[in-house]
């Protein structure tokens, strides 16, 4: 009889948590990068990578659905094109953005290369 309280909290899905600081950090990020796509569109494609790793990795962390990540995403990229400041402080968000994607895609980069094959021993 104890037992079904048990399995009913066990099959009970846990809530979405809230999105923290970081993540909104993450999630400014990618909104710069995309925003910064059209004056430099050598940031497309890694821009779009990180945007999936970022996303995916914000839905298992809190158990937010995609719909509710990718509106943050987008709510973040209409804040920043609103904003009215100088090129200088957009070109160093920018850069700042640029360094913590390619950091990031190298580390998953490295995190998915295969090992080599060893060596037969003689």
């Amino acid at each position: 009889m104890l037992m079904f309280p048990t399995l009913l909290l066990m099959a009970t899905p846990n809530p979405p948590i809230p999105i923290s600081e970081e993540q909104m950090r993450d999630i400014g990020c990618v909104a710069t990068i995309a925003l910064a796509v059209g004056e430099r569109p050598d940031l497309a494609q890694p821009g779009k990578r990180r945007s999936g790793i970022v996303g995916q990795r914000v839905m298992d962390m809190t158990g937010q659905p995609r719909e509710v990540v990718a509106l943050a995403m987008t709510e973040a990229a209409k804040a920043q094109s609103a904003l009215q400041e100088p090129a200088e402080v957009r070109n160093d968000r920018i850069a700042r953005c640029q360094a913590i994607m390619y950091g990031e895609l190298a580390a998953a980069d490295a995190a998915s290369t295969p090992l080599p094959k060893p060596v037969p021993s003689k």
